[in-house]
């Protein structure tokens, strides 16, 4: 594992990764809001995968990829190999 990668919000070191190069810790990433500030959590649809959005304080579905932590604007998807990763967007 090579470790020589900071989370480009809070700096925290973690693996880097060529399929993901700007991803962003997952301590950051419970963090991400739409662009109102409202929080939202984000899932596999299924074991097999998928990617779907909600909002934290009702559950509703947020239909959307894009999310902000901290003011930055990020991409939330789903993982190559499952799970959910948070990139910055590159505009």
């Amino acid at each position: 594992m090579n470790l020589n990668y900071n989370c480009p919000i809070c700096g925290k070191p973690g693996p880097s990764s060529p399929r993901y190069p700007r991803w962003i810790c997952p301590e950051c990433g419970q963090r991400a809001t739409d662009e109102n500030g409202r929080g939202l959590r984000f899932q596999n649809v299924s074991v097999s995968g998928g990617y779907e959005a909600y909002y934290r304080d009702t559950g509703e579905p947020y239909n959307s990829h894009i999310c902000f932590v901290d003011g930055v604007k990020c991409w939330a998807d789903e993982a190559y190999m499952g799970g959910i990763v948070i990139s910055i967007r590159d505009e």
